[in-house]
């Protein structure tokens, strides 16, 4: 149980990281991007695999966006506001339902608090190199920060909005990212984009439900093992 909290953890840094390493100058795009989740790391045995989620959705609407993830065990989703910088998270345990909210002073108030000095920003060579991912044709780049060197695919042919709300980010990327991978507290995540879909989005979807119970962060960081 105690890994499958430490995952749960690590899932709500990913489910922002998901909102900010989209980046792109924004053009009016509405609809879904499904992406595929797979895991790797010590202490994920086949079974704790079985209980993760095996796939992202994102919703876009105006300056609205919507992160998704469902599991056996839980189902998690984060809305963010481009305008103002807020997120919510909504998160239904095991049937226990309840929500975070973060201002987006809160969130810059926190990422200040936790950088002690300015973060170097990342290196970015791009590659002559591409694939093909869920129909698109995406360009390689190497991404170099803090001695560490990151693979990725993206594209231009998507713009999405810019979020600035998570502790993974990619500043100056020229595109979105269709497949990364994240590394955190010894787990490895990769992500790959499986279908792009343009299409009007319903506002519910970036509303809380009535049956949900409010919790601070640090609340939430606690019953997770934070």
């Amino acid at each position: 149980m105690k890994t499958r909290f430490k995952v749960l953890s690590i899932l709500a840094v990913v489910i922002f990281a998901a909102n900010t390493l989209s980046m792109a100058a924004y053009d009016g795009f509405e609809g879904m991007i499904k992406y595929k989740i797979e895991y790797e790391g010590e202490g994920l045995d086949a079974t704790t695999k079985a209980q993760m989620p095996g796939e992202m959705i994102m919703y876009y609407k105006g300056d609205l966006i919507r992160s998704e993830q469902v599991s056996p065990m839980y189902s998690m989703a984060s809305i963010s506001n481009v305008e103002d910088g807020s997120v919510i998270i909504l998160m239904d345990f095991m049937g226990q339902k309840f929500v975070v909210k973060q201002s987006g002073e809160e969130l810059e108030a926190a990422k200040d608090e936790a950088e002690a000095e300015e973060p170097a920003k990342p290196e970015i060579k791009y590659i002559d190199e591409t694939k093909v991912i869920a129909g698109y044709t995406c360009k390689k780049a190497e991404v170099i920060q803090d001695g560490e060197t990151m693979e990725v695919y993206y594209t231009d042919e998507i713009s999405v909005p810019q979020v600035e709300t998570a502790q993974n980010s990619i500043e100056g990327l020229d595109g979105m990212l269709m497949e990364f991978t994240i590394v955190q507290e010894g787990m490895t995540m990769t992500m790959s984009v499986q279908e792009v879909k343009k299409s009007k989005v319903k506002k519910h979807l970036f509303t809380i439900p009535s049956d949900y119970e409010e919790k601070s962060m640090e609340e939430f960081r606690t019953m997770f093992g934070g």
